[in-house]
């Protein structure tokens, strides 16, 4: 075998393993990253009824975005004291299109309802005793009152 043709021959060998070694560094490349891929954690969409929300007053995605997906309070103004609870005029505070809604509030042994300054308080039922129609309070949820109109009460604070 002549020189000229052992030279050719290396030169082949060199450009086809040059080319061999790169296409397997760029499969191998390919590889880790889409196993970098899988392990980012892609972002979620965090809706609502995730949290437990109710469906009252829910609006579009573009427009729900200004209300968290969880609400645990609003404000509200008394219509009526029934035995076990309270009818209230609600501010629409705790519903995604903000309209204003009647609310059922259920009292339970755990509700307690605060006097202005929150020095003095009453558990249970004995606080709807000092509740009145008319009376603006601050409501708190035992749950998240998103889109519901009747749940149970932790609190009420009389404004």
């Amino acid at each position: 075998m002549s020189q000229k043709k052992l030279i050719i021959l290396v030169a082949i060998l060199v450009v086809s393993m040059i080319i061999s070694g790169l296409l397997i560094y760029s499969l191998w490349l390919k590889a880790k990253i889409l196993q970098i891929e899988k392990t980012i954690p892609k972002p979620q969409i965090v809706r609502p009824e995730d949290f437990g929300a109710g469906k009252i007053g829910e609006i579009t995605e573009e427009k729900n975005l200004s209300l968290p997906p969880a609400v645990f309070n609003t404000t509200g103004i008394i219509n009526e004291i029934k035995k076990d609870g309270l009818i209230v005029q609600g501010s629409g505070s705790n519903f995604a299109d903000q309209v204003p809604r009647t609310l059922t509030l259920i009292f339970t042994e755990a509700t307690t309802v605060f006097e202005p300054g929150q020095k003095v308080f009453y558990q249970g039922l004995e606080g709807l005793k000092y509740l009145k129609p008319g009376m603006e309070i601050l409501i708190d949820g035992d749950e998240n009152i998103r889109g519901k109109t009747e749940f149970k009460t932790k609190t009420i604070n009389i404004l």
